[in-house]
């Protein structure tokens, strides 16, 4: 628990300044940075990674999404078109390897390094909401990590089901409630402070739907995860965050949550949290 707790708070002193100056080019270069990480660890658990070619291709995706994200017109369509495109080349390596690339693991790794470069890429979508885009991007911090470290410990204090125990033996249906009420509860208690602060207009009904929904996807989210590394037999998709293990263990919830509340705040007319 000790390193656990140093870590968040080294991690936070070092995140910190890419927020401050998340509308500088700072801000994809972490984005893309974590993207590369997560790619190679997953390339790394389904034992991909001896492949440089694949490698290369997955690391150029990643770090090109974050800045097309930013910087170009039509962006959906063309991260989906460098989704597209990649995958394609990764099944034309996979085919011509020979036997060496398993399609079938090449190709689950291609969809989750995708899914996952989507989901960190979605914090620049939310940041450049707009006139919101400021507020809005901690949002999947907040719904995620409360809902995380709630679900801890409500589940260490009254959990007596287990949820799935074949994915992760120690989660409960306790703590799943608990968590995702105090994250409804902590999200709306952030957008209190963001109006009383800043003076921001905040929809209320908006946070109470889109945190209600986004802490029950982060559960999901992590269980994926979770259930990912159970079937390649690995503990931790890497070391980076001592405590934590790799990225795919510290946002794999904000990887599911960000592309939701991104989706819902857009399309969905009452889900502007912040005006």
């Amino acid at each position: 628990m000790k390193t656990r707790i140093i870590t968040a708070v080294v991690m936070t002193a070092v995140l910190v300044p890419f927020f401050i100056f998340s509308d500088t080019v700072a801000f994809p270069v972490l984005v893309a940075f974590l993207s590369i990480v997560a790619a190679y660890e997953m390339l790394r658990c389904a034992g991909l990674d001896f492949s440089a070619l694949l490698l290369a291709f997955s690391f150029v995706v990643s770090a090109a999404a974050p800045f097309i994200a930013r910087y170009a017109g039509r962006k959906i369509e063309l991260i989906f078109a460098l989704y597209f495109c990649y995958f394609v080349l990764s099944s034309v390596i996979a085919l011509f390897s020979g036997g060496r690339l398993a399609v079938s693991d090449t190709a689950a790794s291609v969809g989750y390094i995708s899914y996952a470069s989507f989901g960190l890429t979605s914090l620049v979508f939310l940041r450049d909401l707009s006139g919101a885009g400021i507020y809005a991007v901690f949002l999947p911090f907040v719904i995620s990590w409360m809902t995380d470290t709630f679900a801890y410990f409500c589940g260490m204090a009254i959990g007596r089901h287990k949820l799935i125990p074949s994915v992760s033996p120690k989660k409960t249906v306790e703590g799943s409630i608990g968590g995702t009420l105090f994250a409804v509860l902590l999200s709306a208690l952030y957008c209190f402070a963001m109006n009383r602060i800043f003076g921001v207009d905040v929809s209320y009904i908006a946070i109470i739907v889109i945190s209600f929904v986004c802490s029950l996807l982060s559960q999901c989210g992590d269980l994926i995860m979770s259930l990912i590394k159970r079937h390649y037999g690995i503990k931790d998709y890497g070391r980076l965050f001592p405590g934590h293990g790799g990225v795919l263990d510290r946002f794999d919830s904000i990887i599911i949550t960000s592309p939701f509340i991104y989706l819902l705040y857009i399309y969905v007319p009452f889900c502007e949290v912040f005006r």
